[in-house]
């Protein structure tokens, strides 16, 4: 694999961060709008996807990605009511938006996949393919076990053997090498994947739409949570633990 330097946006923001102190989070929080996420560069180059373990993503493949950035949280309640407020859209998924003006730091969840796209359109973004988000929460690397172990060991992570019952503000679990957070636990996340029809079963597998997921949720037990896992769910459904971040490519 191509080594190269990875570039992120708001220096200041990542040395702290991956030293586990966020200076202001909240203030940073409060101040957030759709467009103006911190973002991770990724950069152009071929990485490895897939794990020898894995039922539905092996055997490990190289795959050459072009640059793009990724959001270094998932998109928060708090970004999604001003995408609402400014828009009035009309959520097709179960938005709560009680829940959502009472805890504005948390990730949005019961959005449906084209909730998310509308999202993404209007912050002029998009959202990521299942590739592109499993490379940033490897860390670009190809073994990533050690950070889940310290996750799990120290209880860091957002699931449901932790005893927390739904979800927890961005950043509530420690980032991996590169900055990305989020990515153990709390929610899954929407990607533009499909998943394959010949490795569905079930009487609806020809009727639905299906989509890939991302990530594990607090709903998850931890050993159920990997990097690697494509979690197939239809598009037009939404629950209250799935939501997305979001992908920019870079301007030519």
């Amino acid at each position: 694999m191509k080594k190269r330097f990875i570039l992120i946006l708001s220096f200041s923001f990542f040395i702290s961060a991956i030293s586990g102190n966020i200076p202001d989070r909240n203030t940073y929080l409060r101040s957030l709008r759709p467009e103006n996420s911190e973002m991770i560069f990724i950069p152009e180059g071929e990485y490895f996807t897939g794990d020898k373990n894995s039922a539905d993503n092996s055997p490990p493949v190289k795959r050459f990605f072009k640059s793009f950035y990724i959001d270094i949280h998932p998109v928060t309640n708090g970004q999604f009511l001003q995408f609402i407020d400014k828009t009035n859209y009309s959520p097709e998924g179960k938005f709560n938006r009680a829940f959502a003006d009472k805890n504005r730091y948390h990730p949005v969840t019961g959005v449906t996949l084209n909730d998310a796209e509308k999202y993404a359109d209007f912050a002029d973004k998009r959202l990521p393919t299942e590739w592109e988000w499993e490379i940033a929460a490897r860390g670009l690397k190809e073994d990533y076990s050690a950070q889940l172990s310290m996750i799990y060991k120290e209880k860091k992570g957002v699931f449901y053997q932790s005893g927390r019952k739904g979800t927890r503000p961005v950043f509530s679990t420690p980032p991996n090498n590169i900055g990305f957070y989020d990515h153990i636990g709390n929610i899954f996340e929407w990607t533009t994947g499909k998943y394959p029809p010949e490795l569905l079963i079930g009487n609806n597998r020809d009727r639905l739409k299906i989509g890939v997921i991302r990530g594990g949720a607090w709903t998850n037990i931890r050993n159920d949570i990997k990097y690697s896992d494509r979690t197939p769910f239809p598009v037009t459904r939404s629950l209250d633990w799935l939501g997305f971040r979001c992908v920019k490519d870079p301007e030519k």
